[in-house]
């Protein structure tokens, strides 16, 4: 199984409001997209210097599923909407 954490710190001055919808808009991708296996999101709850603001932890079955995940258009979609907001994103994959 594939582990693809994805680490989200927004631009100062972004709404919760935005950040709800794109939580809501990115666990509708579990319905339309079946190469996700599981998807959590975490929202920080201290906001110190070193969190980042949001989490996404997924699983996929392989490296092939997670890059089908990324290119679909829903995703893409998703990402547009969010993309503007974001100040830094980091990421790690590994197998468990």
């Amino acid at each position: 199984m594939l582990q693809h954490h994805v680490f989200i710190k927004y631009q100062e001055g972004t709404s919760a409001e935005h950040i709800d919808t794109f939580q809501q808009k990115m666990l509708a991708l579990k319905d339309c997209i079946a190469e996700i296996q599981q998807l959590e999101i975490g929202v920080d709850e201290l906001h110190q210097a070193r969190s980042w603001d949001l989490i996404l932890n997924m699983q996929f079955q392989s490296i092939e599923d997670l890059q089908v995940y990324q290119k679909h258009p829903e995703h893409q979609a998703v990402m547009a909407f969010n993309g503007p907001k974001v100040a830094e994103v980091g990421a790690i994959d590994f197998h468990k």
